[in-house]
């Protein structure tokens, strides 16, 4: 799977000046033995899959974020790991718009608790502490945030691929675009959730989403204890 999905990253396989197609996703889809199922709105899709005998599901459509303009990439995979792990890593230039936001949305109504009404991100910067440790490269600590309830848990999920991973995202000629592009990694409730912009509208950004996604699903089920007791669960929709 992660072989075939790194091909996409090619020089050949550059972003193009024009969004990519539905037809062009389909086709790359049927190319990397994923399921689709395709949308009559240009731009919109929904991608499924396994990882290590997990559902996956990464769609794309309208913007469920205020922070996030034009189309949206969110992704879930439910990969039965300890309910109460609770770590988030998002870019830096989300951070601190977020971490604002947050303040405002708290003071302006001199509330004491976080508002419900908030969106999970943004609660979280709230509730939680930015989290960093010797063995994070300076460049990931430069390019993002990790924001954790407990330091270990933190540690066993961000671990070397998964931090690979978020760097080589930012490589290549769109790498100032994507640092300043919204970006979230979320380990929650026993799944992985990946929200991002689709700024480039390119095969090679949704290679790139695919990819984040499926590591950091596989790095919670080989670093993070399962939850103790699994029931059979259908892939719902991913989490509004």
């Amino acid at each position: 799977m992660f072989d075939r999905l790194r091909k996409a990253f090619s020089p050949s396989s550059a972003a193009a000046a024009r969004p990519v197609t539905n037809k062009e996703v389909a086709r790359w889809a049927a190319s990397q033995q994923l399921a689709i199922v395709p949308s009559a709105t240009e731009g919109h899709f929904d991608l499924g899959g396994d990882v290590g005998g997990h559902p996956w599901r990464l769609e794309c459509g309208a913007p469920t974020r205020d922070y996030v303009r034009g189309l949206e990439l969110r992704g879930r995979a439910d990969v039965g790991a300890d309910p109460d792990a609770a770590v988030m890593v998002l870019n830096r230039s989300l951070h601190e718009a977020l971490e604002g936001s947050a303040y405002n949305a708290i003071t302006d109504t001199l509330q004491t608790t976080v508002n419900a009404n908030l969106p999970e991100e943004m609660r979280w910067l709230a509730m939680y502490e930015e989290m960093t440790w010797p063995g994070l490269p300076a460049s990931f600590r430069q390019h993002f945030a990790v924001i954790a309830e407990r330091m270990d848990v933190a540690q066993r999920w961000i671990h070397a691929p998964v931090v690979s991973q978020l760097l080589n995202f930012l490589e290549g000629e769109h790498s100032a675009a994507r640092a300043q592009s919204p970006l979230v990694l979320m380990l929650v409730r026993g799944k992985v959730y990946l929200r991002m912009e689709h700024t480039e509208r390119s095969l090679p950004e949704i290679a790139h989403a695919t990819q984040m996604l499926l590591i950091g699903a596989q790095a919670a089920m080989q670093n993070l204890p399962p939850m103790s007791v699994a029931g059979p669960d259908d892939l719902p929709n991913v989490e509004r």
